[in-house]
Formats: C-alpha cells, structure tokens, sequence
C-alpha cells in the first residue's frame, strides 16, 4: 500500500491579504496574523479561521463603517506598535546596562586595576551623570561593578577570547611561537606563550596565546609540559609549528634538556620532520645584550655613585634640585639608571653630561669631589660613551616600531653593523663627525675607541648568528623577484624562475605592500611550493619585541589576588 504524504501548511506558501485587516482586524506580525483587538495569534494562516475568530469574539466591531473603521484600525494599530516600542525600549536599556557593565570590566583588565575600584568607578559615573543628564541617572545606578561581577565578566570575556583564537587558530596553515619565563611581583615564574599563525588566504593572526603561572620549579621539562599544555586546550598542530622564538635562557635552549628539544624530540616522536624548524632568539634582548658588553666600568662606577649620593638622600636631592634652579639649569634633576630598563643608560648619561659642571659644583660643596670631572681623557670616555648608548637607543626605537616584519627587523640590525665597520674606520682616522659630544673634546685615543667599536662589531656578528642562518629564506620571502636563483632551495628554483618572468606580478609587487601582494595578488595554484614557503615565513614572529618589553610594561601591573579577591 502507497504510503500519503501528510500535508503541511508551511509548504502551502499562504500569503496574508491586505484586505483581511478591514475585514477582520488582523495583521501580520512575526509570520502569524495578530488580532488587533484581543493581541490573539492564529497560527494556520487562513481566511475561514480569521474570520471564525472575528465573527466569535468581536461581531460588535460591525458597527464601524467605512470611515471610522479605517480610523479604528489606525489606533489600534498604534496602540500595538506603542506596546512593542515600550517592550523594546526596556529590552535595550537592559542590554545597554548590561554592555556598559561589560565596557567597564574590560577597561579595569586592560590597565591591571583591581576589581574592587569597578565601586568607585560607578560611584564616579552616578555623580557625574546627575550633573549632566538627571534623568539618566537611575539607569546609571543599575549598572553592577561589584568586585565579583567584575570577576565573573572577566571570565566570560577570557572564554570568548579563548573560543575565538581556538577557532581561529584551526585554519592555520602554519605558525610560530614565543616564549617568555619571568617573575611577577609575587613571586611567581610566569611563562608567557605568544602565538603568530597564518591561514590559506594569508590572514595573519598575533596574539597572547596563554600566561601560565609556575608555582614550583621552571627547568626545561615543567614549560615544555606547561607548552604542550596549551596546545592542547587551543588544538595546535604539532606539524604546523615552523619556528620557535626565546628569551636564550638554558631552560629554553639548552643542548639536553631545554624546552626547544624537547619539542623537537615530541615532533619525532609523531614523525614530523624536524629540519625545517628554526630556533629564534628574542631580536630585542639580543640588542640589549650586546649593549651591555660595552663596559666602560670606570666611568659607569663614578656616574653612578655621584647620582646615589645626590638621589638617595632626600636633602640631598631636594638641594640639588634647588641648587640648579638658582644656577637657571636647562634641567630640573639627574636621571636615575636601571639595569632592567636599559633605555635609561643612554638618557642617564646624557643628562650626567649635560649638568657635569653643576654637578661638580654641588659635589665640592658637599665636600665630595669628583676629581674624575677634572680628568680629559675621563670626560672623553663619558663623551664617547654618551653618543654610543644615543645611536644604540636609537637602534632599540626602531626594533620596537610596530607593524614590522622579520626582514625589517633583521634589516635595522644589519644597516647598524654597517654604520659601526663605517664609524670605526673613521674615528681610527680622527674623524669624529657621527659622534658630536666628542667632537668638543680634544687629544682623546682614537685608536682605542675604534678597537670598542670593532669589539661591538663582533658582538653584533655572534649574537645574530641565528639571523644570518636565515637570511636567504628572509630574502627570497621579501624579494623574491630579485633573489639569485641559483642560491635558493632547489624545490623552490622552478617557482622562482617562472615567478621572476611574470611581468605583470613583478610590476604588482613593487607598487603594494609585500602582505598585501601574498594576500590578494599572489597566485596560490600556480605556486604551490612557494605559497607554502611563504606561508611559514609570514608566520615567523612579526614583533618579536613583544616578548622583550611585555615583562617590562605589563607583567609588573598583574594584579595581586588579595587585591582583587
């Protein structure tokens, strides 16, 4: 027996008909017809039940006629649009006041606030709203930032961050990671995992993947578990992890048991090549470590304590400060140095310079002279000194400029190379040009401050060893219409040759920026190897300078839990 198919109303394709609301007071409202008289819902669309629901429950409406039936219609109409305006407007208030509350937890996080100040910021908001706009002053007040609403938004929106990265982080095709062990004002290792990935249409995405507290010992084995942690909970590919950057420590490179062998080992063990990943190591601290092999004790040591005992002592300072205003000093004080912030060396011993004869003045007052202010060759140095920390200040503003990637990064370093060979070689001839606060001292040692700029130079070549391993990839990623083909990887040499003969991709390429000609110009099937290639150098960890100034600016600002809780 054939079995019947049950008819359904949802297939009949009914339509409501205007005239059905002269006739029988109804109109469509959220795909079903409203009775405008009782706000009742018909739920099959059809003539014979609109009109059984009029003739049953408002047959007295026949009375109105002709006119004052389409004005009747009119105010009920009104009246039903007035009640949902008035449901809508509460249910956007309600949301607003839940958004706001939202806005403000969100702030607190971002500046490391804590969560109790959510109090008095309402407080704030309430009495300045009474002053501005009375009438919106009770929706102000129903706004909650109790500490522990502060908590629970918090909370949602790190669940919403951590679901959108792990989505996100599914469509990588490749990417890097970053990382960081400090410790925080507590006390407590903080391991901070940075995560740079690309996708098939060159979308790249940076983020702070986790911050992971370690309570007890930070060897190699506890990041590479707390690592492999995180890559657990965001669904990271092992496959697709291209290049590593760390801060250097032994617990991160070590040759036995640091963090990056350990991963290499976890890739073999899922039979994942290990030769194409590169171990980077933070572009920042390299610099910061290299500026620190310039010494200069003797003159650091003198500087130092002449700024502790004018500093330290609170009469002392606030003399000092007084003793430069009756001098009419361009400066108002001395600049402390910190070992952390290491921007502050070249600062410091500008202002020292700047106020040496005030300082000598205070110093003999105080009846602590500072002979080495009298000294020549001494003032040499600190005049030396005082240029090379400017240039290398200037070196470290232009490694923290956003937006850049790893060629541009590694460009700075080299172009600074060059400049140092460039200064030595004058300065062993008595040229001083670049180097204008030595320029007003005379009957210095040229050759041995040419000998600390070579010594520089070779610091420079030791540190970025791990860079140069790189450049022919870096090259070939950011110029691949110029690179020598013969020099590239012999998978790569058919791509680049045809690459270099496509006119009209080449003249594409100089006029956009080289993302923007990967991303929407590049022609993904017609390279495949080269697409894949660019696909892990777009990947390499764009601001590698995060993890050098994140400890610096952020992780001292982490709130502490009696604070918050």
């Amino acid at each position: 027996m054939a079995s019947t198919k049950k008819r359904k109303v949802d297939a009949e394709s009914r339509t409501f008909q205007e005239k059905w609301t002269d006739n029988y007071f109804f109109i469509m409202q959220k795909e079903k017809p409203l009775c405008l008289i009782c706000l009742e819902t018909i739920s099959v669309l059809k003539v014979y039940n609109l009109k059984r629901h009029y003739n049953t429950k408002h047959a007295n409406y026949n009375s109105y006629k002709d006119k004052l039936r389409t004005d009747k219609i009119q105010n009920l109409k009104k009246c039903v649009s007035a009640q949902e305006m008035l449901f809508r407007k509460h249910t956007d208030v309600a949301d607003n006041i839940v958004r706001a509350s939202f806005i403000v937890s969100e702030k607190i996080a971002k500046h490391s606030k804590p969560y109790s100040e959510g109090e008095f910021v309402k407080e704030c908001l309430t009495a300045v709203t009474k002053v501005l706009c009375p009438e919106k002053s009770h929706e102000m007040e129903k706004i909650s930032l109790s500490r522990w609403t502060i908590t629970r938004r918090i909370d949602e929106m790190a669940s919403d961050i951590k679901l959108s990265i792990k989505n996100i982080a599914s469509k990588f095709e490749a990417f890097s990671i970053a990382l960081d062990e400090s410790t925080d004002s507590n006390d407590t290792a903080q391991l901070a995992i940075f995560i740079r990935g690309v996708d098939a249409s060159f979308n790249c995405t940076e983020e702070l993947l986790a911050l992971q507290p370690m309570k007890n010992t930070t060897r190699g084995e506890d990041i590479f578990q707390e690592v492999k942690t995180v890559f657990t909970v965001f669904d990271l590919k092992w496959e697709k992890l291209c290049r590593i950057s760390t801060d250097g420590a032994p617990s991160m490179i070590g040759p036995n048991i640091g963090v990056v062998v350990q991963i290499k080992t976890e890739l073999s063990s899922n039979k994942i090549n290990t030769e194409d990943l590169s171990v980077l190591h933070c572009i920042i601290h390299q610099q910061n470590l290299c500026a620190k092999s310039v010494k200069f004790a003797h003159v650091m040591g003198t500087i130092t304590a002449c700024i502790n005992f004018i500093k330290s002592r609170a009469l002392n300072h606030s003399q000092f400060q007084e003793f430069l205003a009756d001098v009419l000093s361009d400066h108002e004080d001395l600049t402390f140095y910190c070992e952390v912030r290491w921007l502050s060396k070249g600062k410091m011993l500008k202002r020292f310079y700047d106020l040496r004869n005030e300082v000598s003045l205070f110093m003999d007052m105080k009846g602590k002279p500072i002979p080495e202010l009298e000294n020549k060759p001494w003032l040499c140095d600190l005049a030396f000194l005082v240029n090379l920390t400017t240039h290398l200040n200037e070196l470290n503003a232009k490694l923290q400029s956003q937006g850049q990637m790893i060629h541009e990064l590694y460009g700075h370093i080299k172009s600074f190379q060059n400049k140092l060979r460039l200064w030595e070689s004058q300065l062993k001839e008595g040229n001083t040009y670049h180097f204008p606060t030595l320029v007003n001292h005379k009957d210095f040692d040229c050759e041995s401050f040419a000998n600390e700029l070579n010594s520089l130079s070779r610091e420079f070549n030791t540190r970025f060893c791990d860079f140069k391993n790189q450049e022919a990839n870096l090259q070939i990623f950011s110029c691949p219409f110029d690179v020598d083909v013969e020099l590239a990887p012999l998978s790569l040499q058919m791509e680049l040759i045809e690459l270099q003969e496509n006119l009209v991709l080449k003249s594409k390429f100089n006029d956009i920026e080289l993302l923007d000609f990967y991303k929407n110009y590049f022609p993904w099937d017609k390279f495949p190897k080269l697409t894949a290639f660019a696909e892990k150098n777009d990947s390499v960890w764009q601001h590698l300078q995060m993890r050098a100034t994140f400890f610096k600016d952020e992780l001292r600002k982490i709130q502490n839990q009696d604070e918050n809780y």
